[in-house]
């Protein structure tokens, strides 16, 4: 779980919103009122203390995506049409508040107390937005594309759970009626009207690939939206570390290796490369051994040093878990680094500790 003693304030931008309204009046392929782009969060007197108190402010934006996610969900259940506006005026505030990253970090620690289509709408979102902010991406991008990650899976809401979450080997109707889900999230889509035509275009390709292994079109190279293809990449990234019903989640690392390795070709070289700089080989919340065998948890990452990232140190050299966990910052101890990922039968020997932990529990 992030610290919030860690987590450095957050200072408001300066700009004039002005020029950033007669900016966006010039973007043709991508109309959104100003109401909606600009529409500003406005604050009761009981959150006044989140402006000194980042941490609780980045907690409370994390909480405020569950209950849009879980919105969204019940409305596309319902058959109601879905409102892009307050989900805009979120994203809005969190780029120019300069949170993606803290909520980032948060979302990758934050225990899994929500249903998991919604835990990862979360992750792609605030991954894809992580991505987007690598490739450079104004705001008027990064909107773009976080609303699109937002809303890429609303198809999935019209499968059956039964299937969504069965532990066993599902038919080949079943696999079928899964792979219509972009299709199903497109149709949604297309209901927000012509503006958002854009929206339903992205959702319909995000599992088409690269070298033309996706579907359902079998797409490739630029035939693909580059915003389809960063949203596919977080997608498959999210879905590999985290927990399904039928297997257990990839160690965090593996999961990486697996993307630029053996499905190597899927994604651009030029989205995979910000990828591995944005999210490092040793993302935040992956478990690693250091030289002297301590065993630890990555808590935050460095772009300009990725292999000496923040480490919560758990357990010491002998593998005896430690009273207080410490805090180790790699790129300030030079006699320190990461010799690999912890070891599989070190976590599930440890695992009752470490989800102990994990969720908020002192390991004493």
């Amino acid at each position: 779980m992030v610290r919030f003693s860690d987590i450095i304030k957050i200072k408001e931008k300066e700009g004039s919103k002005t020029l950033q309204r007669e900016r966006y009046a010039r973007e043709d392929k991508f109309s959104l009122s100003e109401s909606q782009i600009f529409q500003t969060k406005k604050k009761d007197p009981g959150d006044v203390s989140l402006e000194n108190k980042p941490g609780l402010e980045i907690v409370t934006y994390y909480e405020k995506f569950i209950e849009r996610a879980m919105d969204v969900k019940e409305r596309v259940k319902a058959d109601k049409g879905i409102s892009p506006s307050p989900i805009l005026s979120d994203l809005h505030y969190i780029i120019e508040q300069d949170l993606i990253d803290k909520l980032y970090e948060y979302a990758m620690s934050a225990h899994e107390d929500y249903e998991e289509m919604i835990i990862h709408t979360i992750d792609v979102t605030f991954t894809a937005l992580k991505i987007g902010k690598g490739m450079d991406y104004d705001i008027k991008m990064l909107l773009r594309l976080g609303l699109a990650a937002f809303l890429e899976n609303v198809g999935m809401y019209k499968i059956p759970e039964s299937i969504l979450k069965s532990r066993g080997k599902l038919g080949q109707e079943e696999v079928k009626l899964i792979r219509k889900h972009p299709e199903l999230s497109r149709d949604i889509l297309w209901q927000m009207g012509e503006n958002y035509k854009w929206l339903a275009d992205v959702a319909y390709q995000i599992h088409e690939r690269h070298n033309g292994s996706g579907y359902p079109l079998g797409l490739k190279g630029n035939e693909i939206s580059e915003l389809a293809s960063i949203i596919g990449l977080t997608d498959t990234y999210s879905a590999m570390i985290k927990n399904r019903p039928y297997r257990r989640k990839f160690i965090q690392t593996d999961s990486i290796k697996s993307i630029v390795g053996v499905n190597k070709g899927q994604f651009p070289p030029k989205i995979v490369k910000v990828f591995l700089n944005q999210i490092s080989l040793f993302p935040v919340n992956s478990y690693i051994r250091l030289n002297n065998r301590s065993v630890g948890r990555v808590i935050s990452t460095d772009k300009m040093q990725p292999l000496r990232p923040t480490i919560e140190l758990l357990y010491d050299g002998s593998g005896n878990r430690l009273e207080k966990p410490q805090i180790i910052r790699l790129s300030e101890n030079p006699l320190l680094y990461i010799d690999g990922n912890a070891k599989l039968d070190f976590l599930n020997k440890h695992k009752a500790d470490i989800q102990d932990h994990h969720n908020g529990k002192d390991l004493s």
